[in-house]
């Protein structure tokens, strides 16, 4: 019987992977700690608020998580400022408890998003964030000390996961900014696009908590689809191989509208395919439920579509998205001509 540290637990992916924890019989107890109070739907949750950025907070950490054998780290803020702060003192905190386990949530931006890219990329391609991004720098920032905290402790397991585009939370999500497939950019001829369903992160946290992996992980649900094809799925405007003035002028134009509730330095992630390989995650026996099709249109916002069945959702909005490149053809030449 273990108890298992979760911050970040109020969260979206907080209160889902609490809620699968409670539920394992070899769980005996999760701390559930967030700087707001997180709901409590099983016995076996104790949930406790505590802001991790304070300087007391390692001592406090430490004090309330002296039971526990893992640390899943799942507290970050998208626009916050004191995320690394909060690392260091988690990890101050697990050198007075001395877990066997750690598992840290980082992000796919870590690679860049950039035009040499291979598609996909593996856990073996070298970590280069865009520099305009700041959540990105930021995420890469937290691997490195995340990996220079697992050398000097040896018998840790520490799992570092970088998931890809995620969609299903009830938050206004980052990455909806960074993949843009709710606005799709007009930009590139062809570009892959890739999703993970927040269920499926969550239980990828679960599965690398109970194997004990150590070690860098790709969280992806598959190899990505094309942006055309997700824009259909997602209900947003698809895209249409336009003569390349055309593609610049429609992408600018684009771009200015939406980059007004983006993230500075998010447009390279709009414009280049950043796509990840799950196999190494796969091989571990983790297995998605959702595809990068399918994840979109399950978070689909638009009721009419709620009563019907995935399977066929996706059929549908697949066999219509042909009909969405020509609208936008359509739309785009129309305000071309408007233009001049």
């Amino acid at each position: 019987m273990t108890t298992v540290l979760v911050t970040g637990a109020a969260g979206n992916l907080g209160r889902r992977v609490t809620a699968s924890l409670a539920a394992r019989d070899a769980v005996e107890w999760v701390l559930a700690v967030d700087r707001v109070p997180t709901p409590v739907t099983a016995p076996k949750v104790e949930a406790h608020i505590l802001d991790l950025s304070l300087p007391r907070a390692p001592d406090e950490l430490a004090a309330l998580a002296k039971q526990a054998t893992a640390v899943l780290h799942l507290a970050w803020e998208p626009e916050g400022k004191s995320n690394l702060a909060v690392l260091r003192h988690v990890l101050a905190a697990a050198e007075a408890f001395e877990p066997t386990q750690l598992v840290h949530v980082s992000s796919a931006t870590v690679y860049g998003a950039w035009a040499d890219n291979p598609v996909p990329l593996t856990e073996q391609a070298g970590a280069r964030p865009n520099p305009e991004l700041a959540y990105a720098t930021e995420k890469r920032a937290a691997e490195v000390l995340i990996e220079d905290w697992a050398e000097q402790h040896p018998y840790v397991a520490v799992a570092l996961l970088r998931p890809a585009c995620t969609v299903g939370s009830t938050e206004e999500p980052l990455y909806r900014a960074l993949a843009a497939s709710k606005k799709p950019q007009l930009g590139s001829e062809g570009r892959v696009v890739q999703y993970l369903h927040i269920d499926d992160l969550a239980a990828a946290v679960v599965h690398a908590y109970e194997r004990g992996l150590a070690g860098t992980y790709n969280v992806a649900a598959d190899n990505g689809v094309r942006e055309e094809i997700a824009g259909a799925l997602a209900g947003g405007s698809a895209m249409l191989p336009l003569p390349s003035t055309w593609r610049a002028a429609l992408s600018a134009w684009r771009w200015r509208l939406w980059r007004r509730g983006s993230p500075p330095g998010a447009r390279p992630y709009a414009e280049h395919s950043w796509v990840i390989a799950g196999d190494k995650l796969r091989l571990t026996g983790w297995e998605p439920e959702y595809s990068s099709e399918q994840a979109l249109v399950v978070s689909d916002n638009r009721a009419h579509w709620d009563e019907l069945p995935t399977g066929v959702r996706v059929s549908l909005t697949l066999s219509g998205a042909a009909a969405a490149v020509l609208a936008v053809g359509a739309g785009g030449a129309a305000w071309w001509r408007h233009r001049h």
